[in-house]
């Protein structure tokens, strides 16, 4: 299972994308953790290989890049939802590590993990946070093709 690590280092020329009218977005709360966690739950990685994908994963990986107090503070992390239905998410740390990025199967291609990130890079702007990198399953070409459409590259170090 190998990742690549793609970089996004112009935040200055970061702008919010925007999202088809039949959906909503808002910034995360610490309240919507298990609502993270279950929308992961439904959108297994297809390039995941390295055990289940089950809530312990989802866990360990949103507390990794959480603040204390599971939050996502200043707009770090943007939920998009379909009525009342969470359909996607976009959470980055506070160093700028965008850690989870996940759209329901039925809702993707329509521009909402775009919009959500678009968001969370104009929050890392507004914090003062220089740049945001990911890692994404090598295999995964469809996401990796969302990140570079939105200007994020290949990794030249370490």
């Amino acid at each position: 299972m190998q990742m690549t690590r793609l970089d996004y280092d112009s935040l200055d020329s970061a702008a919010p994308l925007p999202l088809p009218a039949e959906y909503t977005i808002r910034p995360y709360a610490p309240a919507d953790w298990d609502a993270c966690i279950d929308l992961m739950l439904a959108c297994p990685d297809p390039a995941y290989d390295a055990g289940p994908w089950d809530r312990d994963l989802c866990v360990r990986s949103i507390e990794f890049a959480a603040d204390e107090g599971h939050d996502f503070a200043g707009g770090r992390g943007q939920l998009v939802y379909a009525g009342e239905k969470l359909v996607s998410i976009a959470l980055c740390s506070a160093t700028g590590y965008l850690n989870q990025v996940y759209t329901l199967a039925e809702h993707r291609r329509r521009g909402l993990a775009s919009a959500a990130i678009t968001r969370v890079l104009v929050a890392l702007r507004e914090q003062g946070v220089p740049r945001c990198f990911l890692m994404v399953f090598t295999g995964n070409e469809v996401a990796r093709r969302c990140y570079q459409r939105l200007g994020f590259r290949e990794s030249a170090g370490p």
